[in-house]
Formats: structure tokens, C-alpha cells, sequence
């Protein structure tokens, strides 16, 4: 059960540097301590006005990432496994300061995220937490195959119910559901990293992404039915669980841990936060 019901930021700063994803730019992060009530900021610190207050508006429809744009224009992108960490583990407020265009993806879960937050520690603040809680009515959102509904939930935090179906014979249809409290998103969740067919690298590439691509911070699964990773799974249905992680860091672009059910299928960056949207309506 989810027993945090005060505020929680960083005991002190800590720096995580890698390439990005999609840029193939190298980047720092440094994660720092914020005042109770002040939210998650991240910060661009290499250009000017590069200052996110987190809001859903925020996400900018862009391919195999979440991208932010604030309102000077600035972007941001891939975003996701960081907030997933900073949702899972609690921490309502800290300032994030990011030199470059791109948080680095490091292994392409968020488990580097979650050790890096234990590197700085955590503290409890007097303020209560602030939910973004789902009330009675039911939100929906349906594009194609994929479909998210929000219900109300009786438990603080996060219940979801997600279903995924790819045409490979080592990810084909899977399913993870639970209730994501810190210790079942550290255990569970966290390692589960970011997941691509063979069969679109290419056309991936030629579009401009997955510059900073490899199998260091990627599960890629090959044309000939194994996964190309020399150490393989870590688990054997990562890629729906990394689905849970990826509707975990979109739910966070509220600024607001999430209260309440989810079921989806097929769930995809921006279904989730058009599903975020009607949350908070």
C-alpha cells in the first residue's frame, strides 16, 4: 500500500550524464532539492529560457518519445523514464537541470533514474501530498487500436491494467496489471527497458531518430525471431512492463502523482497524454 501521504524531494543534488536517445547529443542532468509545493522543474541550462513548469499541454505530438515544448518555444525530449522514476519513487519536488536538448537515455529503462535518486536520498517535507485524483466519471480515449480508460480507484496512487500486441514471436501479446507502489515499480517495473522491431530501425533512422540508438540502452528484437542483446530479457514480458513505465512518466507531466486506475491497450506517449488531459479536466 501506499503509505507517502507528505511531500518528498531529493536530500541533495546528484549528476547523471549519457547520449541522447534520439540527438545522439551528449547530456548532463543534475537533479536537485526543491521547496515543498514547487513541483518538478526541468531547466535547459544551455540555452535561454529553457524553463518547464510541467503542465499537459505541454507534450508536443512527436514519434517514439515524449517531446515538451515550453512557452518560449523551447523543446525538450525523452522525458519519460525520468519522470517514471521521479512518479515511482515519490519525489514531488525537485529541479532538474538538463545540458542539452535531449535527457540522456542512458540504458533505456529508468532503473538508472531510481539509482540515482538513492545516490541523493530523499526527505519528507511537512506539506501534504497533492493528488491528480480521478473522480467518478470515467475517462476515455480511443485512436485506431489503442484505447485507455481512467476510472476512480479506492487506493492512493496508481492501479494499472495494460495489454500490448506486437507481430514478433518474443513479444506477440502480453499483459502486466498491479498496483505500482515503490517497491513493485523498483522490482517490477523500473529495469524494464525501452523496446524496438528490427524491422523499423531503418526506417527510424531515416526519419531523423534513434541517432544515439544501440544495444546498450535498447532491447531490440530481430527479424529472426531472438533479441539481438547479448545478455537477452530481463524479463520475460519487459516489453509490456516498460509500457507501464513509459503511461507512468507521461502520467507525471501534471506535475502530480496520479490517483487512479488505468486500463490500456496498445498505449502510446500520446494517447497517454491525451488520457492525462481528461484526468485532469
Amino acid at each position: 500500500m501506499n503509505t507517502v501521504f507528505k511531500q518528498q524531494t531529493l536530500a541533495g543534488k546528484v549528476e547523471v550524464a549519457g547520449v541522447g536517445l534520439h540527438s545522439g547529443m551528449e547530456a548532463r542532468v543534475v537533479l536537485k532539492p526543491a521547496m515543498a509545493d514547487e513541483g518538478i522543474t526541468l531547466v535547459r541550462t544551455d540555452v535561454a529560457d529553457g524553463v518547464f513548469h510541467l503542465r499537459p499541454e505541454m507534450v508536443k505530438a512527436s514519434p517514439l518519445c515524449t517531446l515538451l515544448e515550453n512557452g518560449h518555444g523551447v523543446t525538450l525530449s525523452t522525458v519519460e523514464h525520468l519522470l517514471a522514476a521521479l512518479h515511482g519513487l515519490g519525489v514531488d519536488n525537485a529541479l532538474v537541470e538538463i545540458e542539452g536538448p535531449e535527457v540522456p537515455i542512458v540504458d533505456g529503462s529508468a532503473l538508472p533514474w531510481v539509482e540515482a535518486i538513492d545516490r541523493a536520498g530523499r526527505v519528507s517535507l511537512a506539506a501534504s501530498r497533492t493528488w491528480l485524483k480521478m473522480g467518478e466519471e470515467a475517462a476515455r480515449v480511443e485512436d485506431g487500436d489503442k484505447q485507455s480508460v481512467a476510472t476512480h480507484a479506492d487506493e492512493a496512487g496508481l492501479t494499472a491494467d495494460v495489454t500490448i500486441d506486437f507481430a514478433h514471436a518474443l513479444v506477440g501479446r502480453q499483459r502486466w496489471a498491479g498496483f505500482v507502489d515503490e517497491a513493485t515499480f523498483r522490482a517490477e517495473i523500473a529495469p524494464a527497458r525501452t523496446f524496438v522491431l528490427e524491422s523499423q530501425v531503418a526506417a527510424a533512422r531515416k526519419a531523423g531518430l534513434i541517432k544515439g540508438g544501440s544495444l546498450d540502452n535498447a532491447v531490440v528484437f530481430g527479424d529472426d525471431g531472438t533479441v539481438l542483446n547479448a545478455e537477452g530479457l530481463r524479463f520475460e514480458d519487459e516489453p509490456v512492463r516498460h509500457k507501464v513505465l513509459d503511461l507512468l512518466g507521461d502520467l507525471y507531466m501534471a506535475g502530480l502523482p496520479v490517483w487512479a486506475r488505468v486500463d490500456a491497450v496498445q498505449p502510446g506517449h500520446t494517447v497517454n497524454n491525451v488520457l492525462l488531459r481528461k484526468i485532469a479536466e
